[in-house]
């Protein structure tokens, strides 16, 4: 084979590899569609962590929270407020999700480290502000997720 044939195909290889591989580095776990980075809250537009994520700044271990939804955005362009249908908390702290602006309204507590289908107190489509709380869940609340 001359020199040329051999580059070419050489690259051509490290093509394919490189194009399998950032496809294996983009699956995701059965599930999510989206793996929510450490330390954060990833809510999603639909159910059980599917569709589009948002995650928020407000949002990481640690911080505060994000009294209004409604500046924010999913990763699809889609305006956040009222429009999550699910949210994970990977986060060592207790989350509260609240209908209302503010952290007003009925609200929705998630675990660390938790899942949470909105349906409940929350319902599906009315998450507009979330914020870490101290304490955790009381025995035998239907919101205690």
């Amino acid at each position: 084979m001359n020199l040329l044939k051999k580059r070419t195909l050489a690259v051509g290889a490290g093509i394919v590899v490189a194009v399998t591989g950032s496809l294996f580095a983009i699956s995701s776990p059965a599930s999510a569609d989206y793996a929510c980075p450490a330390r954060q809250v990833c809510f999603f537009q639909d159910k059980d962590g599917h569709g589009s994520p948002a995650t928020l700044a407000g949002l990481v271990q640690g911080g505060g929270g994000v009294a209004n939804f409604s500046d924010h955005k999913f990763h699809n362009g889609v305006n956040l407020n009222d429009q999550a249908s699910s949210v994970f908390n990977n986060t060592n702290q207790y989350l509260g999700v609240y209908e209302h602006n503010n952290y007003g309204g009925r609200w929705q507590r998630v675990k660390p480290y938790g899942w949470a289908n909105f349906g409940g107190d929350v319902k599906n489509d009315s998450a507009s502000s979330a914020r870490f709380v101290d304490e955790g869940c009381t025995p035998g609340p239907e919101w205690c997720v």
